[in-house]
């Protein structure tokens, strides 16, 4: 018998300086490089948003394996004041297709933001409902490098983002 499934969301703060005025910072690349690689192999997922120099993320999966990868997370020299922001069980995967979205901070985000008094992305403010909307638009929200969900049946016609930045699309 399996695992339930969970849902973890944290909030952390880079470590690193953001110096990029547009796509994705380098350090968020590698983090995303790394998990997309080696979480499907752990059947893990999720999405990932960085924003104002704060990360944002939801990881799903089997308990163990989510548990075992925020304690990772938690140790990681590029994250500080990692501070875990929910933690539930689920019946099904919100971001099943996904090893690891990315979403950029936009429009549809700020808007929510706004919504709830925020002029900026800053996740340790967050209340519960907040969370609940942002996850609810991260997984309706495209992938902002281009990159296919880890869904074997989507089309692979338009190479991925990392795939032309390695010369391989």
């Amino acid at each position: 018998m399996s695992e339930p499934l969970v849902q973890l969301t944290y909030a952390s703060q880079a470590t690193f300086t953001s110096h990029q005025q547009g796509g994705v910072e380098t350090e968020v690349a590698r983090i995303l490089l790394q998990s997309r690689r080696n979480n499907p192999k752990q059947k893990l997922g999720g999405v990932l948003h960085f924003g104002n120099g704060y990360f944002f993320q939801c990881l799903e999966g089997e308990r163990d394996t989510v548990n075992a990868a925020y304690e990772r997370i938690a140790k990681d020299p590029r994250h500080t004041r990692v501070q875990m922001l929910g933690f539930n069980t689920l019946q099904r995967r919100r971001f099943k297709d996904w090893s690891m979205k990315y979403v950029a901070l936009d429009s549809d985000i700020q808007a929510l933001l706004a919504a709830h008094k925020l002029k900026a992305f800053d996740p340790y403010l967050f209340e519960p409902e907040l969370i609940v909307k942002l996850i609810d638009l991260f997984a309706g929200a495209a992938d902002d490098e281009g990159y296919a969900p880890a869904n074997p049946d989507y089309n692979k016609a338009k190479p991925s983002w990392w795939a032309r930045l390695l010369g391989k699309g």
